[in-house]
């Protein structure tokens, strides 16, 4: 007698083992009824087409890049791939593929596209943005009320659909260049230059911003969730000459931190 967490590893196993003949799919149909015209395994493989089909239509919509430089033919290859490796965490499938960077670096065949890793950690953060909650900007008259005792332990944070990414390749480039919508020059020199990018979405407007050193350094360290006090202490380490209070109120201005508290 098999139990039901048996059955549920067998079905799983079965709907992303290679091919269709194998072991325990040929065990799985056991468990499934025949009916006219279709076999047990017959039923089983219409269903293990849907799956796979779904996630590898998921994968497509979230890393279309990704498809459009490696070809679909190869994307769902690799798409098929990653299913048999991966196990999804969540019942939601807009949270499937979170790792597929990992995976694309891992993967033997896309050793020679090195910047392809990177590209899908761009679109993994713009796909987190566009479906993070909503946000209100930072109070602005409520942060001009902290007393000055306070202030050395406010605790700033980013937009919640924030994303800090930084690559030796020029993947806001490659990102561009890839757009259905581009027009022009669609060339890209991998020896141009690596960029530090804050992913977010403004309102209902998606934003992919290049920093430079200073504001990436205070970002990341903002980011932290460190109060203030520790936040400059580590910044001056690092760098003696930031001038942390001209700063910050550019951050704010520009929508890079969101919200404070004060940490008690």
């Amino acid at each position: 007698m098999i139990t039901l967490q048996q059955l549920q590893e067998l079905f799983y196993t079965s709907v992303f083992e290679h091919g269709s003949e194998n072991h325990t799919t040929s065990k799985l149909g056991h468990y499934i009824n025949e009916t006219e015209g279709l076999s047990s395994i017959d039923h089983f493989n219409i269903y293990k087409g849907s799956i796979t089909a779904s996630l590898n239509r998921a994968l497509r919509e979230i890393y279309p890049v990704c498809n459009r430089l490696t070809g679909d033919n190869f994307f769902n290859a690799m798409g098929k791939e990653y299913m048999r490796n991966t196990t999804s965490r969540s019942a939601d499938l807009a949270n499937y593929g979170e790792d597929f960077q990992n995976f694309i670096a891992s993967f033997k065949h896309t050793e020679n596209l090195t910047y392809l890793p990177d590209v899908a950690n761009l679109e993994w953060a713009w796909h987190r943005a566009f479906h993070a909650a909503d946000e209100s900007s930072i109070d602005l008259a409520a942060l001009g009320k902290v007393p000055e005792a306070d202030k050395p332990h406010i605790v700033f944070y980013l937009p919640v659909s924030a994303s800090l990414i930084a690559s030796e390749f020029p993947i806001q480039h490659i990102w561009q260049v890839n757009q259905s919508d581009f027009e022009g020059d669609d060339r890209v020199d991998l020896n141009e230059g690596g960029i530090k990018l804050l992913v977010w979405r403004k309102d209902y407007t998606m934003r992919i911003d290049p920093l430079d050193d200073v504001e990436w350094c205070m970002l990341k360290e903002i980011g932290t969730g460190h109060t203030f006090d520790t936040v400059c202490t580590h910044l001056c380490k690092h760098d003696p000459v930031l001038d942390i209070e001209k700063m910050l109120p550019i951050l704010v201005q520009r929508g890079w931190i969101s919200s404070f508290s004060i940490d008690d």
